[in-house]
C-alpha cells in the first residue's frame, strides 16, 4: 500500500494538468473576492433606468436607487466564504482533475505494468483515493484560506467575520462531502475506465440533472410514504449537502451531512474494490 501511495504520489507532481488545475482554481478564488470588492465599491455608480411610452420626446426615466439602504446592509463574511463551495464553482474542477487522474493510468495502459501484480487490486484503489484526496485537502484548504483572508479586506470590512471556529466547522462538512464525491468520481471511473464517460457522468449529475433527479426522487418517494413538507431527497445525497451547507445550518443538519457523505463514499469505495478485483486488467 505505502509503494502504491508513494508512487501515486509521484504520478501527481509528474503531471501537468494536476498543476494546471490547482493554480486555476486559486484563480478562481482570486477573482471572485477582485469581483465582490470591485462591485460593492462601485454600487453608488449604477443606476436602474426605466422606460417612459409617454411622451414621444423622452429619454426614459431616471429611478434613483435607495443608496442608504445599501450601504447599511452588512454580508457575513462566513457564508461569502461557504458559497464559494456549495455553489460547486469549485466541485467543477475536483471533477476535472479526478477525471483525469483515475482514469489516466487506464487510458495510457501503465495500470498493466503493476496492477496485475498486486495481491489485491483493491490497494491500488485506497491508494489512488487516499492521494487524490490529499490533492482535494490541500486545494480546498488553501482557497477557503485565500477567501476568508482576502474576504475581511473586501470593501474596507465590508464583510463581517463573527464565528471563526463555526467557519471551520461547516468548511470541515463541505470538505468531508466533496471527498465524498471524490468517491462517486472513483466510482465512475472504475467502472468505465474511460476520462469522456467519466466526466460527461460526474459533471453533468450535479450540474444540470440533480435538480430533476431530485424532483422525480422526491415524487417516486411520495407515491409510497407520507412525506414530511420540509423533505427533500437532496439531504441524503452528497451533492444535496454541498449545495444545502451554509452558515445558518443546524448541528443536526450538519451532522446529517457529514455521516452521509462517509456513508457514499465508503459504499463507492468498497464497490470500486469489487469492480477492479473481478474486471480483467
Amino acid at each position: 500500500m505505502l509503494n502504491l501511495i508513494k508512487m501515486e504520489i509521484t504520478r501527481v507532481f509528474k503531471s501537468k494538468y494536476v498543476y494546471f488545475i490547482f493554480f486555476a482554481s486559486l484563480l478562481t478564488f482570486f477573482i471572485t473576492v477582485g469581483l465582490v470588492d470591485y462591485t460593492s465599491k462601485n454600487i453608488d455608480n449604477f443606476e436602474e433606468s426605466v422606460v417612459d411610452t409617454t411622451g414621444d420626446n423622452s429619454n426614459g426615466v431616471k429611478v434613483d436607487v435607495d443608496k442608504s439602504g445599501l450601504e447599511s446592509l452588512t454580508d457575513s463574511g462566513e457564508d461569502f466564504v461557504i458559497s464559494s463551495f456549495s455553489q460547486t464553482t469549485y466541485l467543477i474542477f475536483l471533477i476535472i482533475f479526478a477525471a483525469l487522474f483515475f482514469t489516466n493510468p487506464y487510458a495510457n495502459g501503465f495500470v498493466k505494468n503493476f496492477l496485475g501484480m498486486c495481491k489485491s487490486k483493491s490497494s491500488y484503489i485506497m491508494a489512488t483515493f487516499i492521494v487524490a484526496s490529499l490533492f482535494v485537502i490541500v486545494s480546498f484548504a488553501i482557497g477557503a484560506a485565500i477567501l476568508t483572508i482576502a474576504g475581511a479586506y473586501i470593501n474596507n470590512g465590508m464583510l463581517k467575520f463573527t464565528d471563526y471556529p463555526r467557519l471551520f466547522k461547516v468548511l470541515f462538512v463541505e470538505l468531508i462531502s466533496h471527498i465524498s464525491y471524490l468517491a462517486v468520481i472513483l466510482l465512475v471511473a472504475t467502472m468505465t475506465r474511460s476520462t469522456s464517460k467519466t466526466l460527461m457522468f460526474t459533471f453533468l449529475y450535479p450540474t444540470i440533472f440533480f435538480n430533476f433527479l431530485r424532483g422525480i426522487g422526491d415524487q417516486f418517494l411520495s407515491l409510497f410514504i407520507n412525506l414530511p413538507d420540509d423533505f427533500s431527497i437532496a439531504n441524503y445525497v452528497n451533492i444535496g449537502n454541498i449545495i444545502s451547507t451554509n452558515f445558518s445550518s443546524t448541528n443536526a443538519n450538519l451532522t446529517r451531512s457529514l455521516v452521509v457523505a462517509i456513508l457514499i463514499g465508503t459504499i463507492a469505495l468498497i464497490l470500486s474494490s469489487v469492480i477492479i478485483n473481478k474486471k480483467d486488467i
